[in-house]
């Protein structure tokens, strides 16, 4: 009797250990994530979340979190699961948990610019009006949500003197000149333009 009790009790600790085996080797390894460790990208006014991409379909997703400084990531304080969106300095780290059938993977960690946006300032480089004795403006346009200032100076070959306090009207040739001064968000930018009027 006791013979057949330890047969039982040695096999069915047989099985469970090659159970244990077989559930131990069925965790695949973690999926590759492809994400470059510097990514850069533009201000927009919107929130942008890093490029990460996992390489194979039903893992766990990654878990992104984004912190402020690298002291914040180390301590793991502050972090944030949405994006940024205003310019800064920031670093992500890219989790990859257990599960689905996978084990889990190393963090990796990334810094993460958002720099600011340029501003295209577009106008034609020699304007004309006809003089009818009103003031003329230089027409132009700008790829961004800013407002650029525009001063105007007499002479077509520079800025001399003081500028004028509003658009010329009276004849002769003059220089425009727009500009756009950096802020938080947009690089400066500056276009000057001839004003012709005839």
């Amino acid at each position: 009797m006791y013979q057949k009790i330890t047969a039982a009790f040695a096999a069915a600790a047989a099985a469970l250990t090659f159970t244990a085996c077989i559930s131990k080797q069925a965790l695949e390894d973690p999926p590759i994530i492809t994400s470059a460790t510097h990514q850069h990208t533009l201000y927009n006014g919107k929130r942008q979340p890093i490029e990460a991409v996992v390489s194979k379909e039903g893992s766990p997703s990654p878990v992104i979190t984004y912190f402020h400084s690298e002291e914040d990531l180390h301590a793991d304080r502050d972090g944030s699961s949405e994006p940024p969106a205003e310019v800064g300095n920031y670093y992500v780290r890219i989790r990859r948990p257990a599960g689905n059938g996978y084990r889990a993977g190393n963090d990796i960690t990334v810094e993460y610019h958002i720099q600011k946006a340029l501003v295209t300032i577009t106008a034609e480089a020699k304007q004309e009006f006809v003089f009818d004795g009103s003031p003329k403006a230089v027409v132009f346009s700008v790829d961004q949500n800013v407002k650029p200032g525009v001063m105007y100076y007499h002479g077509a070959s520079g800025m001399r003197g003081f500028p004028l306090s509003e658009p010329p009207a009276e004849r002769g040739a003059y220089r425009a000149v727009i500009s756009w001064t950096s802020d938080a968000h947009y690089m400066g930018a500056s276009k000057e333009v001839e004003l012709v009027i005839r």
